[in-house]
């Protein structure tokens, strides 16, 4: 992928955005007192051009990171951006513990899916990349203010216990991570879908800024994540429904349903496909117990000895 033919987008010179990577789309906030990186790279090589891309755009420190959850694909590229000098690594509380229990098997598999796609190169610079914790973690809101502009971090948990979206309210657009995903299945496997659905709702009505950022696809207004609100609006009242009639559901037809609703690289069906499956069973079995869809709700044990806001 060629990386270096096309500048990352920018808005108002401030705000930079990548979304031709081949995992997630990840953006750099340019405050006064240097960068701050909202996901990261998760091919090595992706990441050390997009260290380097932001220094030339303007030679500040990178002062800290931000992951908008807990995903694999977001948190593998942090000690590649902080290479030059240490800097905050900020996350959810509940996206802390997923990344400390699953971040090493998190990056071997990304480090197979890099071999896949013939980036063996990636992959074994990632194989001695160190995973970078969170050293700041929060609840529910945080304001981090480096100079202008001001970001303001929330904890939206609809897509995953851990999800948060990050708010620049002086350029109006906001970082929702894996809330939205365009041209991409959404993960499902952690999914509250109504609350999900309600958040969707806000972004689409423009209740909380009139630029968009996915977690996967290109920046969008509120009216472009209506491809995932009609999406989950369908897999939600399709599973209410089989639910509510207490019998054996066939789910080979209804995976192939929802399957083509977004495109799958051929390399990545199966995994797609499985992933779907075992989501569907899970909503499912709780919408047949009576409950609503809320996976990752069971008490959590909240960080210890970090610091904490």
């Amino acid at each position: 992928m060629e990386l270096e033919e096309k500048p990352p987008l920018s808005l108002d010179s401030r705000i930079f955005i990548e979304d031709r990577l081949y995992f997630s789309t990840v953006g750099a906030v340019r405050t006064d007192r240097g960068w701050i990186c909202i996901d990261t790279p998760a091919d090595p090589l992706h990441a050390i051009w997009w260290r380097q891309t932001l220094k030339a755009i303007a030679p500040l420190p990178i002062l800290a990171v931000i992951y908008t959850d807990a995903g694999r694909d977001r948190v593998l590229g942090t000690a590649i951006l902080l290479e030059e000098g240490p800097g905050l690594v900020i996350a959810h509380h509940q996206a802390f513990d997923r990344i400390k229990s699953h971040g090493e098997m998190g990056r071997q598999q990304v480090m197979d899916a890099l071999i896949n796609l013939g980036q063996s190169e990636s992959a074994e610079i990632l194989n001695r990349t160190p995973l970078a914790l969170p050293n700041l973690t929060f609840s529910d809101r945080l304001v981090l203010n480096f100079g202008l502009p001001t970001l303001v971090l929330e904890h939206v948990d609809g897509a995953s216990p851990g999800q948060i979206w990050v708010r620049v309210p002086e350029h109006d657009v906001v970082f929702v991570g894996d809330t939205v995903t365009l041209n991409a299945h959404p993960n499902l496997s952690e999914g509250d879908l109504e609350r999900w659905l309600e958040q969707l709702q806000q972004l689409q009505a423009g209740r909380v800024a009139r630029r968009v950022v996915p977690g996967r696809g290109p920046l969008v207004e509120p009216k472009g994540v209506s491809p995932v609100l009609d999406y989950l609006k369908s897999l939600l009242k399709r599973v209410k429904t089989l639910a509510e009639g207490h019998r054996k559901v066939e789910l080979g037809p209804l995976v192939n349903e929802f399957m083509a609703y977004f495109p799958v690289p051929e390399h990545d069906r199966e995994r797609i496909q499985r992933r779907l499956r075992l989501s569907i069973e899970r909503l499912l079995e709780l919408y047949a117990k009576g409950k609503k869809a809320k996976a990752g709700k069971t008490a959590t044990a909240k960080a210890g000895s970090r610091r904490k806001m």
